[in-house]
């Protein structure tokens, strides 16, 4: 009986220091049926019985990760102002630090980044090949920016109480204003 107390009191004492909680976000699935995982800092590939893993410890947390094009995936670090820009593989195509206060980034059209600049308060496409922004919106005044959402064609920039809404050509296009509930 003593034997059964020493292994009972084992595993509650080995189990209460376990980190088995490691909390697994979905990003979401790919075109080619691809699904991405994020855990621990690590985003991870699996398709097919497969699974490829991207880890970069040096630019910090990842802020988000954009699947739009699985050819050209998007890592935002938001802490380092950096994006890391990989491949189907999950191989680092290249990696760029702006200069700027980005808040969000997400994927263009091929080599372009939809990004919010906070310095300028502009949402602005930014040609990673040529390091040079192609266009810019209008000033973005009296709007707090929460999120982020694109597509090739258009980009949603989403606040508390309403979302603009921005064409290919960063013309605002539409603001949807937000129910509140009381």
């Amino acid at each position: 009986m003593k034997n059964v107390f020493k292994y009972f009191f084992l595993i509650i004492f080995c189990s209460s220091f376990s980190q088995n909680n490691k909390e697994i976000d979905t990003i979401g699935v790919d075109v080619l049926n691809a699904t991405y995982l994020l855990q621990d800092n690590t985003i991870y590939k699996k398709k097919n019985n497969q699974s490829i893993s991207y880890l970069n410890v040096a630019f910090g947390d990842i802020h988000s990760v954009d699947i739009l094009n699985s050819l050209e995936i998007i890592v935002f670090y938001r802490d380092f102002n950096t994006i890391a820009v990989l491949d189907n593989q999950l191989n680092l195509i290249q990696a760029i630090t702006f200069q700027d206060t980005i808040l969000f980034a997400r994927k263009g059209i091929t080599n372009k980044i939809w990004r919010y600049n906070n310095d300028t308060n502009k949402i602005e496409l930014y040609d990673y090949k040529s390091k040079t922004v192609s266009l810019s919106s209008p000033l973005i005044t009296n709007f707090v920016p929460e999120d982020m959402e694109s597509g090739f064609n258009y980009v949603k920039l989403k606040g508390n109480d309403k979302t603009l809404i921005f064409d290919r050509y960063l013309n605002l296009t539409e603001t949807q204003n937000h129910q509140k509930n009381h």
